[in-house]
Order: C-alpha cells, then structure tokens, then sequence
C-alpha cells in the first residue's frame, strides 16, 4: 500500500479534478436558484461526447474540442435556465429539483441513442494514441494527469478573476445573495441567474472533456459523478468555491486510496457514508459557515 501511495494519490487528484468541477457547478448552480443541481453529472458526460463529436466527425484537435464543448456547454446552460429551471421555479423550489432529476433521465437516454451506451476515447492532451509519461522515482505521472490539474488551476483562476473583478461577476455575486436588493438597484436577476447556469453547465462540459482521456466518455456514469460532486460540495462547504474545489479532490483520493486497498465495490459505499458522516457532525462543511446551514 505504501508503495502504490503515490500513484494513488496522483490517480485520485487527477479523478478529483472532475468532482471539483462538478462540485463548483453545483454551487453556482445553488447559489443563483437555491436548489441542488443533480443533472450536473450527465452535463459532464455530454460535454465529454460533445468533444468527442468535434474530434472524431469535425476532425478538430482535442484543444479546439475542448473550447467548443465548453462554450456549447455554456449555450446548453442558457437553454436549460430557459426551458427547465425558470418554468420550474415559478411553482417552487421542489419543483426545480424534481424537474433537474428528470433532466438526468431525459440526457441519459437522449445521448444513449445519439452515441450509444458505450464509453469512448478521446485522444490526449499531449497528442497521439499514448500518453507521454515521467518517472519521478516510484512514481509514475502520465501527462494528461498534469493536463488535468493545471486547466483545473486554469479554470478556477478564471473563475475568481470573473467574480471577483468584474462588474458581472459581481453582480451575480449580489443576485444570489440578495435578489430582491439587487432587483432595486437595477440589476436583471434573471440574466445573472440565466449565465449562471450557464458557468455551471460549462464547467461540467469542461470537466468532461478534460477527464475524457483517462476515464472515456460517454456512458451511464453521469449518476455517479453528481453525487461524488454532490459529496465533494458538502465536504468542503456547499457555499465555500474553495471548499468545493479542494472537497472533491478529497473525494476523488479517497476514492482512489480505497480502491487500492480494497475494491471498487467498497469504495462507492465509502464515499457516500462520507457524506452521511459530514451532515451528521459538520453540515456546513470544511470551509463552509454555520450561517449558511441556518439559512
């Protein structure tokens, strides 16, 4: 086990990076709609087959895929808030987390009969059929492995500049925490809600694309990665950006850490009893406040 420790470390930062995408997206999602966003997994699995599209049918690079599936994911989100959140939220929130289960089932079987119910490779990021590698000791560290950390470390350095610099993003920023304030000063809550969305559903197209190469894309795995998300959001504090970044790399770790030891029939099992476990003791989460569980 000791000997596997750094590999395995690598491998569950590397499937962390997916979670923490997907954790974030959740956020956003929840901070501009106060409601969980459970088809945010099947959004990483269609921007992965979106990528996947553009390399194998469009003939573009795994660079260009990647840009187009993250804006077409941004298109999808503004088209989602449109036909599915806003309508939604007009009978209550309930309703909004009802209608975004169903969104899973309607993209599940949706894309299963486009591209079939196979997983699918995309090429790597740093080019042909194999993936370059470097030793570093007992460790070995596959390219797209440090492909996936830095565009994560990309990603949310562009997600802080936009939030937190510019005049948009800060309005979004006031929409979500006062509506009805952001409302007297002029601010159109449903445009900042609608883009939003469409961040989210960008990350998760992002995230696909970026993880595709290890993990394939495609399948019926968008499930599962809403909830490792979902856990990764509550371990690290539903309303904390960081802490959902850094809670689903912790996630996918652990994940890994347990399938060395033991099998990937225990490791799912493990992780959702994490979750069970941060409700009960920290429902706030690691870097989450007790004022955020009161609201």
């Amino acid at each position: 086990m000791l000997q596997q420790l750094p590999q395995l470390l690598a491998a569950g930062l590397t499937v962390g990076s997916g979670y923490a995408l997907v954790a974030l997206g959740i956020h956003i999602i929840l901070r501009a709609t106060r409601v969980v966003n459970f088809a945010q997994g099947e959004f990483v699995i269609l921007g992965g087959l979106l990528a996947y599209t553009g390399v194998n049918a469009l003939h573009l690079n795994v660079w260009l895929a990647l840009a187009g599936a993250t804006v077409a994911g941004f298109v999808l989100g503004l088209i989602y808030d449109r036909i599915v959140l806003r309508p939604a939220a007009r009978v209550g929130e309930l309703t909004v987390t009802i209608a975004s289960i169903g969104t899973v089932y309607v993209l599940l079987y949706g894309h299963a009969l486009i591209w079939g119910s196979l997983p699918e490779p995309l090429p790597f990021f740093s080019g042909g059929e194999r993936d370059a590698t470097w030793h570093l000791g007992v460790l070995e560290i596959a390219a797209q492995q440090v492909w996936v950390l830095g565009l994560l470390a990309a990603a949310l350095g562009a997600l802080h500049l936009f939030f937190e610099r510019t005049t948009f993003g800060k309005a979004i920023r006031a929409a979500a925490n006062n509506p009805q304030g952001a409302r007297l000063v002029g601010i159109d809550v449903d445009r900042t809600r609608a883009v939003s969305v469409g961040i989210a559903i960008a990350l998760a197209a992002f995230g696909g694309t970026i993880i595709g190469p290890i993990t394939l894309v495609g399948g019926a795995g968008g499930t599962a990665i809403a909830i490792k998300g979902f856990v990764g959001a509550v371990v690290g504090g539903l309303d904390s950006p960081i802490g959902c970044a850094v809670g689903g790399l912790f996630v996918g770790v652990i994940e890994k850490l347990i399938e060395g030891q033991f099998s990937y029939g225990v490791a799912d099992p493990a992780v959702y009893s994490l979750l069970l476990a941060m409700l009960l003791i920290r429902p706030q989460g690691l870097f989450g406040s007790r004022a955020a569980v009161r609201d």
